[in-house]
């Protein structure tokens, strides 16, 4: 757990959308033809959670197979406390409908996160999931 005065951007990574099926566990390989999410693991210390300081979050998806290609953008703004980030520990996920991205077949895949809370002097946190593949079913 960060400082009273902190926040952590502890993890990024892709799991399927499924987490009743496949256990909401972060993936190395997934198919194409599920929905998948792009997860941000978050903590946030006392002090600054109890203040509600402002946040934002920014999340890449980068296929590395085809020179690093962008093929997902997104972002998230709000308040520490507010129903997106309504504990010190968080999990905020994205989710990407089958089809709504260009995955293929046997490419690498990264996702990279930026998050920066409080202003005017924010403190800004990033992170990079694991790459992943994605696989014919």
């Amino acid at each position: 757990m960060p400082s009273a005065h902190d926040c952590e951007l502890v993890r990024v990574y892709v799991r399927y959308a499924d987490t009743a099926r496949h256990g909401g566990i972060c993936e190395h390989a997934i198919t194409g033809t599920e929905p998948i999410e792009l997860c941000l693991q978050l903590q946030a210390g006392q002090t600054i959670f109890d203040a509600g300081a402002a946040y934002q979050l920014f999340v890449v998806l980068n296929d590395l197979s085809a020179s690093s290609t962008t093929i997902y953008t997104n972002s998230h703004a709000g308040s520490l406390g507010d129903p997106a980030w309504q504990t010190m520990a968080t999990t905020f996920c994205w989710t990407l409908p089958t089809g709504s991205v260009p995955l293929t077949g046997q490419h690498i895949y990264q996702a990279i996160a930026v998050m920066s809370v409080g202003k005017p002097d924010p403190i800004v946190k990033a992170n990079q999931s694991p790459v992943f593949i994605v696989t014919q079913p």
